[in-house]
């Protein structure tokens, strides 16, 4: 393994986020242990949090510098779903930050081969804007054994580096994240003609709305819809007179619709974006996108356009 470089010219001053897919088992330790081997060396705290498997073919690859890591836990637990498992990622990076010069993260999404856990992939594009600043590595693997097609295209269309065998290089199908969200929500048509539509000026006229709309079948949904349209409706408000409300439903799904007459959104990603704690705005976004199980934003136009998915 002469000549390998785990982390090219990365200085460890911003963010590098690569996308590795392996298919065998000595692809995985040809790829990790050099890298965690390069941290340990530099004194860089190491985080591995990987499936069960992966785990124990990097224990028996490192032997006793396992308990020299910083962290050595089962991805497998990590999950809550995709804001609240990004809300504890989050949470965790701010505290690095602010105890040691830089870092390095192996991490395995395990979730990304579950149905509900695909959307993932829109906060790894995230990721590349909202972490843009912090100094870690962080080295994401893939077993393209077990992940569909469709998730592994995503992982190179979300990751800007791969691995080119000696050294990490720039990926060609990396897309800019406003640019991949738009290409991987909900296709954005026209409504349907018996949506039933409200023109609002305040919070209260729209909760009273929504909650007339839901009938008995949406039920269970009803105080995440009313509290995430509540949200919209006060950032919709902010900018413009009036907020206009649509809601229908189609495949056995609630749509929600919020548009205004302002500016439109200046960074469609702010909803996947955990708010910090002296941030003035996006938390009401952030709070919506969470409650919802789905999200789309109109591509241009005249003011901002969300519509909110809620599934039975």
């Amino acid at each position: 393994m002469t000549g390998i470089r785990p982390t090219g010219d990365w200085d460890g001053s911003t963010f590098a986020h690569e996308g590795f897919t392996f298919r065998t088992d000595r692809e995985l330790i040809d790829r990790v242990v050099p890298f965690v081997a390069e941290g340990l060396s530099r004194g860089e705290p190491v985080l591995v949090v990987a499936g069960d498997r992966v785990r124990t073919l990097l224990a028996d690859e490192l032997g006793a510098d396992v308990s020299r890591l910083a962290a050595f836990t089962a991805a497998e637990n990590w999950w809550r779903g995709g804001h609240d498992t990004l809300r504890a990622y989050d949470r965790d990076l701010r505290v690095l930050h602010a105890s040691v010069p830089t870092w390095r993260l192996v991490a395995e999404p395990v979730w990304l081969g579950r149905e509900d856990g695909r959307k993932w992939s829109r906060y790894e594009s995230v990721a590349n804007r909202c972490y843009a600043e912090l100094p870690y590595y962080s080295l994401c693997l893939h077993d393209a054994e077990r992940l569909p097609a469709t998730v592994l295209e995503a992982v190179a269309r979300t990751h800007p580096l791969a691995w080119a065998g000696d050294a990490p290089v720039a990926t060609p199908a990396y897309q800019d994240p406003q640019q991949f969200i738009r290409s991987v929500q909900p296709a954005w048509g026209e409504r349907p003609r018996n949506a039933a539509v409200l023109s609002v000026v305040n919070p209260r006229e729209a909760r009273h709305g929504v909650q007339a709309w839901l009938a008995d079948a949406w039920e269970a949904r009803a105080d995440d819809a009313v509290l995430a349209i509540h949200e919209l409706v006060i950032n919709a408000l902010r900018v413009s007179a009036a907020a206009e409300l649509a809601c229908w439903s189609e495949a056995d799904r609630l749509v929600v619709e919020v548009a205004d007459q302002g500016p439109g959104l200046p960074d469609e990603t702010t909803g996947y974006v955990p708010p910090g704690k002296t941030q003035e705005g996006g938390r009401g976004m952030w709070l919506a996108w969470g409650l919802a199980d789905d999200v789309a934003v109109a591509p241009g136009g005249t003011g901002a356009r969300i519509r909110l998915y809620f599934s039975r």
